[in-house]
Formats: C-alpha cells, structure tokens, sequence
C-alpha cells in the first residue's frame, strides 16, 4: 500500500510509480526507493569529490573571515590608459625589457598609497593600524590556486627592483616554492584580472586588511573629451574597502589618486 506521503512526493516530480520497483512487502515503493529514483534521474550525477586542505582550506577560512566580519563595499572607476601605454613602450627602450602592466601599475598604486596612508592598512579586534610600509600582496594563479605573495616596500624600489621581485614572486609561484615569509607583512592587495578579459568585478577583502584593488582588461571605447568623441585605451579600476575602517569619500579619493597616476605616469616614473 503506497503511502500518502509517497504518493505527493511522486505528484512533485510526475513521477509514475508503477515504473519503480518496489523493495518493500509484495513489491511496494517504499519512500527509500523513490528517494532513490529522484536523486538517480533529478539530481547530477558527481564526477568527483576533493577535499579541502592545505592552502586551499586556508584560503576558503580567509575569505569566509573577510565575508563574516568585513563590510564590503566596492568603488568602480574608469580610467583612461592611453598615457601608461606610452610610458610602457619608452620604458620598454629604455630598460630592453617590456614591463608588464601589472608592475606600472604597482607603482601608482604605491604612490597613491603613499598620498592616502590611512588605507595602506589593517583593522583586527576593533583597532585599525596604519603602516609606513607599503607591502603590497599581488594575487597570483598558482597550481593550488589563488594566493597573495607579498612585494615589500614598492614605494620604494626602483622599477627594475620591482620587475625583478614579481618575476620572482610569479615563478616560485608557480612552481610552489613559496615559504611563508612571502606571505606575511602585507599591508594592502591588489587582483589583476584583466587578462582574463574581465571588465569589472568584486574583490575580496584580504583580512586584515581594509583594502584590495581590482585590475581589469584594458578595452578601447568611445569617450566624450573636450567636446569631442575619441576612442581611448580604457580600464575599470574595482576597489573593495571596508566600511568599518574608512568611508566611502576618503576611498573615493584615494580611487582618484590612482586613477591620476595612471593617467599622468610621468608624474610617477619621471625619474626612472
């Protein structure tokens, strides 16, 4: 005798139950056996399961700390590029080697930093710090995933300094010879999705720092500028602050101030 029970759970998922062979007294459906029948034809089946651990189940601790304790709120920003793209190719001539953005734009950020030290910062148990050092943490794909070495001092280095350390940083990265002195002592993050063809996103706070700064793809698009429309080299620039540490104008502020060096490089590398 099929249940009432049975019978509406069958109703939910059109299920005939004349077509399910029943393992109780004369052959009955019993509920084990359509719970069977719906998680074998209505769920998806599991390819693999991997366990959590390591770095990895550091990282998902992290981010579950940033997202229970942080409030959130993300600035975007355009800038226009054109100027960092010109810098790039003098100091392409200049060094023999070509830069990567990600490095330009280091030391703009640093710079910025520098101009707005109250971000440069971390907030635990009620207490924000603010440091005089600017160790930036540069996110950075790796075989067990996402991680956050540490570049010390970007302020600083020179350019080819920092070319060096986050070629170093990048290859050890990879290969996964990181030690833990590479992780610690950062005072503020950065994300560079762009080469993903990312446009915009949401960064992560990366606890316990206040701040991190998304990087994304750098597209040309139409601008309105001085009257005229022109096709400029563009990129969005997300950054994620927390709210309980510093308000959304100071943040603003110091979004600007990155967004002015990237525009006005030479303000940045005149001496490089």
């Amino acid at each position: 005798m099929v249940t009432e029970e049975i019978r509406m759970i069958a109703e939910q998922y059109d299920i005939d139950l004349s077509k399910i062979q029943g393992s109780g007294p004369n052959g009955e459906v019993t509920l084990e056996d359509l719970e069977k029948y719906i998680k074998e034809h209505f769920f998806p089946k599991v390819k693999e399961e991997r366990r959590v651990f390591g770095i990895r189940k550091v990282i998902a601790e992290r981010l579950s700390k940033s997202y229970r304790e942080a409030v959130h709120v993300t600035l975007n920003m355009e800038t226009e590029m054109d100027n960092l793209i010109e810098m790039r190719k003098k100091l392409t001539e200049k060094l023999n080697t070509k830069p990567s953005y990600t490095v330009l734009m280091l030391k703009c950020i640093a710079k910025a930093l520098r101009d707005f030290i109250e971000i440069n910062a971390t907030m635990e148990e009620g207490r924000i710090v603010i440091y005089e050092n600017i160790n930036i943490n540069v996110a950075v794909d790796s075989p067990i995933g996402l991680i956050t070495p540490v570049i010390r001092d970007v302020d600083k280095k020179s350019l080819e300094e920092l070319l060096q350390d986050y070629a170093d940083i990048v290859e050890r990265a990879k290969k996964g010879a990181l030690k833990e002195k590479d992780f610690v002592g950062g005072t503020f993050t950065i994300t560079n999705l762009g080469m993903l063809g990312v446009d915009s996103f949401t960064p992560i706070i990366n606890p316990p720092q206040i701040g991190i700064l998304g990087l994304n793809r750098i597209v040309q698009r139409p601008i309105v500028k001085n009257g005229e429309i022109k096709i400029a080299n563009t990129m969005m620039l997300s950054l994620t602050f927390d709210h309980r540490a510093i308000d959304g104008a100071p943040a603003a502020r110091f979004l600007g101030r990155v967004k002015y060096y990237m525009e006005n490089p030479e303000k940045v590398f005149e001496s490089e």
